[in-house]
């Protein structure tokens, strides 16, 4: 079997790693010459299954956590399975997480509530309020994404995998792609990957353009190295941070993506607001600097769910799209595969099929005040 992958980001090579393992002959074709430096080179890579609804996408994300902690047993550089550690002062932030803490627990995945003292103790670092409202996600972890892309492409090139980059695919058909040389390679499935860009190349599935102030961008911002000991993912009513590697932190801030434009640089007031939201938060109180701040583009079907599967009316071009690719990559790439070659559809994927969109379905659209979870 030959399988076209198109798109080397996350989920792409998460596809290849997986089809090749199964013994087949895979092309993986990305626009760049470098792998991962599309969607996937600006992401929170939060890996979890925090507050996704339907119970349906809960299931899915919860199963995607675990296939994290399986691919990563006895230690993984590219993964830390730390927990993520939610602190809550405004009222508002405070009912929202015990909700999510009530409705967790409700569906078995485990929710921890925790005092002051034992957030200090977790995180000494931190400068949380003595009245804040605590608790622990404790299988939720966070992932450097380019270190588990080398990892799987790793994967599929000693399986005989072969990556072609700046190869920008212009048209997919039914078993067939055309390059933007005028080059048409053919297989016998062609795998789309390609996150945001999807609704160009297959009109079907229709996603959300990044525009500025709706769900699909988002700020994204680094510091520079940094004496400060932080192990896992902290949420807190205005920030978001979590380990970047050598010492660096990863900033989020959903309150301002509001004014995220995907065609305009941030501005020095963002990068003021994320540094002294930083300082604010960390106790010891250093005066921080960044040393990135990007407009993350995110990958948002019309209706905030996955779309993974076949087509209906090209049945050998399967699509995978989806917010939080991070957190599915490795469980998607597995399942795609095994679909491809044993033809059975998995359960897991039933509510996520673009046959949802057949014959121009409406579907509510996500609106910005919905953020998602993690770019």
């Amino acid at each position: 079997m030959h399988v076209i992958v198109v798109g080397a980001g996350i989920i792409g090579s998460a596809v290849a790693a997986s089809l090749a393992e199964h013994g087949a002959r895979v092309t993986l074709l990305d626009a760049a010459a470098m792998p991962g430096t599309g969607t996937s080179s600006g992401t929170f890579g939060w890996v979890n299954a925090n507050d996704r609804r339907p119970d349906s996408y809960h299931e899915l994300s919860n199963a995607a956590v675990r296939e994290h902690h399986g691919l990563a047993t006895g230690g993984a550089d590219w993964f830390q399975g730390h927990g993520h550690l939610e602190c809550a002062v405004d009222a508002e932030h405070r009912q929202r997480l015990l909700d999510t803490v009530l409705r967790l627990r409700d569906l078995g995945y485990p929710a921890e509530p925790l005092s002051y003292q034992q957030a200090r103790a977790l995180e000494p670092d931190v400068d949380f309020p003595e009245d804040g409202d605590f608790a622990l996600f404790p299988e939720e972890g966070h992932c450097y994404p380019e270190l588990l892309i080398a990892h799987l492409l790793g994967r599929a090139r000693v399986h005989g995998a072969r990556f072609r980059g700046n190869s920008a695919v212009l048209a997919i058909m039914d078993g067939a792609v055309q390059l933007d040389t005028g080059e048409v390679l053919t297989a016998d499935h062609v795998v789309s990957c390609v996150g945001r860009h999807t609704a160009t190349l297959l009109p079907e599935v229709p996603m959300i353009p990044p525009a500025r102030g709706n769900a699909a961008v988002g700020f994204l911002a680094r510091t520079p190295p940094v004496p400060v000991r932080l192990s896992r993912v902290l949420t807190m009513d205005t920030l978001r941070l979590r380990p970047a590697g050598g010492g660096r932190l990863w900033l989020q801030a959903l309150d301002l993506d509001i004014g995220a434009d995907p065609a305009v640089p941030p501005d020095d007031g963002i990068r003021h607001t994320f540094s002294a939201r930083a300082a604010e938060t960390l106790s010891s109180g250093y005066r921080l600097g960044l040393d990135a701040l990007l407009v993350g583009q995110r990958a948002l079907p019309v209706d905030g769910l996955p779309v993974v599967g076949p087509l209906p009316e090209r049945p050998r071009v399967y699509v995978i799209t989806t917010h939080s690719g991070v957190t599915l990559a490795p469980l998607l790439g597995r399942l795609a595969a095994e679909e491809l070659y044993s033809g059975a559809r998995a359960e897991l994927l039933t509510p996520f099929r673009p046959e949802r969109f057949a014959n121009g379905a409406a579907v509510a659209q996500v609106q910005p005040a919905a953020r998602p979870t993690d770019p």
